[in-house]
């Protein structure tokens, strides 16, 4: 009877330890120091994330969709910045090919 009672326990044991390891996975050590480390490491890298969402949340709050003369304006200025740098991609071509002419004859 006893044998029976001490199997039930460790069977218990075991499963207590596989279920902390199953959510926990990266806490494989023995000591208690050490875990107690490993959650500190886990929380120093979660509280930036968790100040980072609340940042952006409240950023996302204040912003406003742009009226239609805000949107024109951003809609020409990219537009004139594309046309710009085509502009320069162009003439960079233009100067590489002759460039590249005299080098190879």
């Amino acid at each position: 009877m006893e044998q029976l009672l001490s199997r039930r326990r460790r069977y218990r044991a075991k499963c207590a330890k596989r279920s902390v390891r199953k959510f926990l996975p990266d806490l494989k050590c023995k000591s208690v120091e050490r875990i107690k480390c490993q959650i500190k490491d886990l929380l120093i890298l979660m509280v930036p994330s968790k100040d980072f969402y609340k940042n952006s949340l409240r950023f996302y709050k204040r912003c406003t969709k742009p009226d239609r003369r805000e949107f024109q304006r951003i809609s020409i200025g990219i537009g004139v910045g594309f046309l710009i740098m085509g502009l320069i991609g162009f003439v960079v071509k233009l100067m590489h090919i002759p460039i590249v002419n005299i080098i190879m004859d």
